[in-house]
């Protein structure tokens, strides 16, 4: 099953519980649908980049979950049926690659030998 990442804004003006009851909606709708639910982060309350239906601040939630493609659609379906949810996007979800550090014949980093020999220049 392929991995998604699924972002949502929701109206400011909403109370902790409130917020709790639609993030649980969501999850509760991609278990219906056949997917997982992975992780879910509560980005909070965060200032936009541009007003949307004349709001500055918006409350940001990511999902991140697994399942077949038909889940993706149904759910933005029902997502932009949700009053609260001012903006709502969904990608798939792409692993960050570790970063390599590459490092001479002796095995030592290449970044920390050019920084040694040029503490012994001085």
């Amino acid at each position: 099953m392929t991995k998604y990442e699924t972002t949502f804004i929701l109206e400011p003006g909403l109370d902790e519980t409130r917020v709790n009851e639609e993030i649980e909606r969501v999850s509760g709708w991609i278990r219906d649908l056949g997917g997982e639910v992975i992780e879910v982060q509560r980005w909070g309350k965060r200032r936009l980049a541009y007003e949307i239906h004349k709001k500055r601040d918006g409350i940001y939630t990511l999902v991140l979950y697994q399942g077949p493609g038909e889940v993706v659609k149904e759910l933005e379906r029902r997502l932009s049926l949700v009053e609260p949810v001012m903006r709502m996007l969904t990608v798939m979800h792409v692993p960050p690659e570790p970063v390599r550090v590459p490092v001479d014949a002796e095995g030592v980093p290449v970044a920390a030998a050019v920084a040694a020999a040029d503490e012994g220049d001085e």
